[in-house]
């Protein structure tokens, strides 16, 4: 039996883990991450299931299990199957963005390393995926060569959030990084509340919508080329000119209230450093009370505006 043959993965598992990456992205735009189990039947082959989250700290492109959940999880599962070739399959979400092993990723694949091999699986909203087989020893000998391979998935049904999911991921997962969501104050505040002053900002300091236009344009384009830089599909030397240049745009629309910070270093230091911030962190406004108007009337409008550059 060839590798790309071996692993199989239940429909009912597949949709299950796609509402997960759905209802994370849904309510905190967020990843997510859990575990499954790969259990060999008769015939060799390796069939997926067993599908849970557990206790988990996330944000927009980082998600960390819970050490002591993990060992639960296992513990769990190794006594339903007692199947000593059993493998246990990280799995997580990456939303939005391409489907793609980042610098974070690869080193919970080493976290799993054992005395044969291990799995993974990353998956996006549109249902794209790579799939891992890590395989560490073989004959006694150390090898540590990894293989991304098809995952044969049999579809019939759909992404299905049930409520039982939502009541799991209000319990079991927490948000990472406190960031500016577009969309959570204006559920607990009225318009008339925000603008009159309930954060603070001196009214003097309020961009107008036109601000708002260029600012939310802003950071679709520095979230754009993140995204095509984490994905391999921009270069350093691009992304870092694609920075200035945006820079330059800024300059010539005449935005004084901030500037992109261009992240210094290696690729290697950028890549971390993307991985665990949001575009806005980029930006480097003249001062606090700015940057907070700012944040303000992206919650009061929902960062609906239209196209600038």
């Amino acid at each position: 039996m060839q590798l790309e043959e071996m692993f199989h993965i239940k429909e009912k598992s597949w949709y299950e883990i796609i509402s997960w990456a759905k209802l994370a992205y849904d309510e905190d735009k967020n990843e997510i991450s859990g575990l499954a189990t790969a259990v060999p039947d008769k015939d060799g082959f390796f069939i997926i299931g067993d599908v849970e989250i557990m206790k988990q700290e996330n944000s927009g492109s980082n998600t960390e299990l819970d050490g002591d959940a993990v060992t639960a999880y296992k513990m769990k599962y190794g006594m339903k199957h007692k199947n000593p070739n059993m493998k246990f399959v990280w799995w997580h979400s990456h939303h939005t963005m391409d489907a793609f092993w980042s610098g974070t990723d690869v080193k919970e694949i080493e976290a799993w390393e054992n005395d044969s091999f291990s799995l993974a699986l990353v998956v996006n909203l549109k249902e794209e995926y790579k799939f891992r087989v890590s395989v560490w020893k073989a004959a006694g000998l150390n090898i540590a060569q990894h293989y991304d391979i098809p995952l044969s998935i049999l579809r019939k049904n759909g992404i299905k959030v049930t409520d039982k999911m939502k009541e799991e991921y209000e319990e079991l997962c927490s948000d990472k990084h406190s960031y500016v969501t577009h969309h959570n104050n204006w559920k607990n505040n009225n318009q008339t509340t925000i603008w009159n002053n309930s954060f603070g900002v001196n009214k003097v300091n309020r961009p107008n919508w036109n601000d708002m236009n260029k600012y939310s344009k802003t950071l679709e384009l520095i979230e754009s080329a993140m995204d095509e830089f984490m994905s391999d599909s921009l270069s350093f030397k691009d992304f870092n000119d694609q920075m200035k240049f945006l820079n330059s745009e800024i300059k010539n629309h005449n935005i004084k209230d901030y500037k992109i910070k261009i992240p210094k270093g290696s690729k290697q230091a950028l890549i971390n450093k993307l991985e665990s911030c949001f575009p806005e962190d980029l930006l480097e406004f003249k001062d606090n009370d700015i940057k907070e108007s700012y944040v303000q009337n992206v919650d009061v409008w929902g960062g609906n505006y239209g196209y600038l550059y």
